[in-house]
């Protein structure tokens, strides 16, 4: 039979925790890992609504610069909606993701313009509205962008097209 001095006996208790220290440690622990976590899934959606922020601004200058290319006369005969995808060709199981919704309105540009200049009514204001919703958990978000142009009557596609001046 073994005995232990004294003196090894309390080494041994020095070197060893005590029950309330380790009860700490691991909860201490757990709150650090709670507190990880979250900030993982924050970090995550801040960088799903950013994505989702892109793709709009994307949509808004694609749309934009396809009426910039309008004659005068095409500009009447725009559509007034469409419909955009955030995932254009879906290629994970036929789901194109979150559907933007757009409006496209033409009107005077007399807000933009003073009603002194002569060429006022050569110039229309081209307003492009997109609207989607994305979902945190089961709370709905709905998200507005919007993009303006001026389109004027001698405007920009007679020069792309290099003829000085395109019958409209």
């Amino acid at each position: 039979m073994t005995t232990f001095s004294k003196q090894t006996r309390r080494q041994r208790a020095i070197a060893a925790f005590t029950l309330v220290e380790a009860v700490l440690a691991v909860g201490l622990l757990g709150v650090a890992l709670a507190a990880f976590f979250a900030c993982l899934g924050s970090g995550l959606n801040i960088l799903d609504t950013s994505r989702q922020d892109l793709r709009a601004t994307q949509i808004l200058a694609q749309k934009t610069e396809a009426v910039r290319l309008c004659t005068w006369s095409q500009l009447a005969s725009l559509p007034t909606s469409f419909k955009d995808y955030y995932y254009t060709f879906s290629s994970t199981n036929g789901t194109p993701g979150i559907t933007y919704y757009g409006r496209i309105s033409v009107g005077s540009a007399t807000n933009c313009i003073p009603n002194s200049v002569s060429y006022q009514t050569n110039i229309d204001l081209v307003t492009i509205n997109l609207v989607w919703t994305n979902y945190l958990g089961t709370h709905a978000i709905v998200h507005n962008r919007s993009m303006q142009t001026l389109v004027a009557y001698y405007g920009l596609v007679n020069y792309i097209y290099g003829q000085g001046f395109v019958q409209q």
